[in-house]
């Protein structure tokens, strides 16, 4: 904290000398808080979250990012950091780990990590576009498949696709998922919580899942540098949620099973369409017997693809 004496303010008690009145004005000092101090105090509550100084600190861009070698959900700290930070202070931050127990996926289901995946978290404070929400997961779910086809060039954009609203998906199979957690304040957006959990090469986690890497090689510096393409692609994608539209546009182009007959679950019920699009709202718009319906995210379940 720096001190700086603001200008004077009116002490509430005059003297009157002659035929004139005279306020009593006393200067009044107040201690503001400078961009290092909130970072300071930003990183302090981040480490009392998860339990302990970060290992790494590494500066990219606009992002501050921390590593640890383990948690239990990289979600849950973040949530935790926020609650006790100063507002704002948080903006840009990441945590990632090595090995997470208890990540948490869409629908309350569960995510771990091995040191041959990829969990981090990322927080955003400011610049949210509260008018579009569901620009956001547009956003990072595109800068998420661009980074895997920059750092693992094998894998053909064909290939590399995302189920709606933001599962990473491998020919046909899940190699890993996007968790987003939103807080606000009345109207105003005040936080997002974004997890990202991708499959390198270790064992797949379930029996539809896959993992992003086939060749055998261990991971070794790929957690590392998907990490740092992610962050590079995420901060130019977030640039353009004032352009919902163009995000809209870009995810179709990568959306899986779009015009394609398939099968999703609505309160124990199978609804049985093609799926026509995604709406600005991020709703699926599914033409099922020549009607529309359209759902929003976690209120249907996928089943699955319709055979050919």
């Amino acid at each position: 904290m720096v001190h700086r004496c603001a200008p004077g303010h009116f002490s509430g008690s005059s003297r009157k000398y002659a035929d004139r009145v005279v306020l009593v004005v006393l200067p009044t000092c107040a201690k503001i808080a400078t961009v290092e101090d909130l970072h300071t105090l930003a990183l302090a509550q981040v480490s009392k979250a998860m339990g302990t100084a970060p290992l790494t600190h590494e500066v990219l861009g606009q992002w501050t990012v921390l590593g640890w070698p383990d948690t239990d959900s990289t979600n849950s700290r973040a949530m935790s950091a926020l609650r006790s930070a100063p507002k704002g202070s948080l903006d840009h931050f990441v945590l990632h780990v090595n090995h997470q127990t208890s990540g948490r996926g869409q629908q309350q289901r569960t995510w771990t990590a091995t040191p041959e995946d990829l969990a981090m978290t990322l927080i955003l404070e400011q610049k949210l576009p509260a008018s579009a929400p569901f620009s956001l997961n547009l956003a990072v779910s595109l800068a998420v498949v661009e980074a895997i086809e920059d750092v693992i060039p094998e894998i053909q954009s064909k290939d590399l696709l995302i189920k709606w609203p933001n599962d990473i998906m491998l020919k046909g199979s899940k190699a890993g998922g996007i968790l987003i957690e939103n807080s606000w304040r009345g109207n105003a957006w005040s936080s997002a919580v974004i997890g990202i959990g991708l499959n390198l090469s270790g064992h797949a986690p379930f029996p539809n899942a896959t993992r992003l890497l086939h060749d055998g090689r261990p991971p070794g510096n790929t957690g590392a540098t998907l990490r740092r393409a992610i962050l590079l692609h995420a901060g130019r994608r977030l640039s353009e949620m004032e352009h919902p539209e163009s995000l809209l546009r870009h995810y179709h182009q990568r959306l899986f099973g779009w015009g394609q007959p398939q099968r999703w679950q609505l309160d124990g019920q199978e609804v049985r369409g093609v799926l026509e699009s995604i709406d600005i709202e991020g709703r699926l718009c599914v033409n099922s017997k020549g009607t529309q319906q359209c759902f929003a995210p976690g209120e249907v379940g996928w089943l699955g693809l319709e055979p050919l």
